[in-house]
């Protein structure tokens, strides 16, 4: 039976409020004063064209950009402006620049739409432009304004559900992290639930000031609100002693939950588990120092990461061996795969790699010499049946069951998706070099606090709850 657990579903509440609040007041601010100035200079001489046109021209290309391609693309920036790429704070930096075009075209096209007989008056009374704006446009475009506003910050709210995949926090990453990727629907249904109540409450209350025509009633719970966030940013930790593990998130969160408990018992470590749902995001929080370590990928992964990313990360022992397999719903053996079937296989460079070797020790297909562990399916040299790949996101494999013939899934998702190692078509061996492992930065190799978390990872208790996880074969610790 599903269990309903109120403080993750009110924590992430808090942190979405938290980062769309911040968000929508810096990019309704800076909207506003950008729109306005694009209304005034839309309005001038030749020579002040070329400042409207650049502006404009970033402006449209900003918006242009799709949101998680654009959270992805400035990761520098934010690190430079958050000092971290993870968590809500990080968040932030990516919801506000895409919100600041938005708004910045629903101001100048509410200015735009004031009357031409009340700017030649106010011009013929000798009003400055500052005076035009504010005592004129502005309050005659409030209702537009306000209306755009309530668009802006309700946009934000599904921005703010997208950055979850990269470990921005809030509901969004609840809904990813316990929802889809533990195939749990009740957490799903929790999530959607609170977002629909956000809209409608903002959607009701900017219809509400829009009719008003005032802004008045929001200065006090703006300040308000300003203020439980200034408090919430500055809050201090319980403990500043913390290791912060980056894991996959799904069961794996399981296993480190019991390795939390022990560090803290035995060595008074305290570890922070931060979780990921895009593979390449951990080694680069690493990297950066958004967190201490991480234990998710295998050595030929990390390796690859090294080699393209120029990172500076080394292994410090090994954890479990979870083997890949191939699984079906339409097949009961290989040997009734049909001619140009469907396999569906991982998306990230390592995994897909991993999948496609496996396939080819069992004579399924043939790839190029020399190419290992970073083989993709443009390295397939021979394939006498014509089987069609489709590369897909880890966690969506299981869900693609019914659609393709083969499905290749690592074992962070077969138990989420009430499948066992027993049942895969093929499988790779005990003796697999894919053994995870736990990663640090290379200048961190000399602190005892890493020795600690490595023997953590290697104690019974660890491994015990990592066989009650994964049964059967399902993991195999490598140590």
């Amino acid at each position: 039976m599903f269990s309903l657990e109120l403080t993750p579903l009110l924590t992430a509440t808090i942190e979405t409020l938290y980062m769309v609040f911040i968000a929508s007041l810096i990019s309704i601010a800076t909207g506003l004063v950008l729109g306005s100035s694009l209304f005034v200079l839309s309005n001038k001489k030749a020579s002040k064209r070329a400042i409207y046109q650049m502006i404009a021209f970033i402006i449209n290309a900003i918006r242009s950009i799709p949101f998680i391609i654009l959270m992805i693309a400035i990761i520098p920036l934010t690190r430079l402006i958050a000092g971290t790429t993870i968590g809500t704070n990080a968040a932030i930096v990516p919801l506000t620049i895409a919100a600041i075009p938005f708004y910045t075209r629903i101001t100048e096209t509410a200015l735009s739409q004031v009357s031409t007989g009340l700017l030649e008056a106010a011009n013929a009374m000798g009003a400055s432009t500052f005076q035009t704006i504010t005592k004129i446009c502005i309050p005659e475009s409030m209702p537009s304004l306000i209306h755009g506003a309530t668009l802006t910050i309700i946009g934000l709210i599904g921005y703010s559900a997208m950055a979850g995949a990269i470990g921005g926090g809030g509901l969004g990453e609840l809904a990813i992290n316990y929802g889809y990727q533990r195939f749990d629907v009740v957490v799903m249904l929790e999530t959607v639930v609170i977002l629909i109540i956000m809209v409608q409450v903002i959607q009701a209350s900017g219809d509400k000031l829009a009719k008003k025509r005032r802004i008045k009633p929001l200065i006090l719970p703006t300040l308000l609100a300003l203020i439980l966030s200034v408090s919430y940013l500055v809050w201090p930790e319980s403990n500043t002693n913390v290791l912060r593990i980056g894991v996959m998130s799904g069961w794996q969160e399981d296993v480190m939950q019991t390795a939390k408990a022990l560090a803290q018992k035995d060595y008074k470590l305290s570890l922070k588990i931060i979780p990921f749902t895009d593979y390449t995001q951990p080694n680069m929080a690493l990297a950066n120092g958004s967190i201490d370590a991480n234990i998710f990928q295998h050595q030929p992964f990390l390796d690859t990461q090294v080699k393209a990313r120029k990172l500076a990360l080394m292994s410090i022992g090994k954890t479990f061996v979870y083997p890949m397999g191939f699984y079906s719903t339409k097949i009961k053996t290989m040997s009734h795969l049909p001619y140009r079937g469907i396999v569906a296989i991982p998306n990230d460079p390592s995994n897909e790699a991993r999948a496609l070797l496996l396939l080819q020790k069992y004579g399924v297909i043939t790839l190029k010499e020399g190419v290992s562990t970073l083989a993709s399916t443009r390295d397939i040299v021979e394939n006498p049946q014509q089987l069609r790949f489709k590369e897909l996101d880890a966690a969506q494999l299981p869900r693609v069951l019914p659609d393709a013939e083969l499905v290749a899934i690592t074992n962070d998702f077969i138990t989420s998706a009430k499948l066992s190692i027993q049942e895969a078509l093929i499988k790779e061996d005990k003796d697999s070099p894919y053994a995870n492992i736990i990663v640090i930065r290379i200048k961190d190799k000399a602190d005892p606090a890493f020795n600690q978390l490595m023997d953590v990872m290697h104690s019974n208790e660890v491994r015990d709850k990592t066989m009650q996880l994964f049964p059967k074969g399902a993991a195999i610790p490598a140590w």
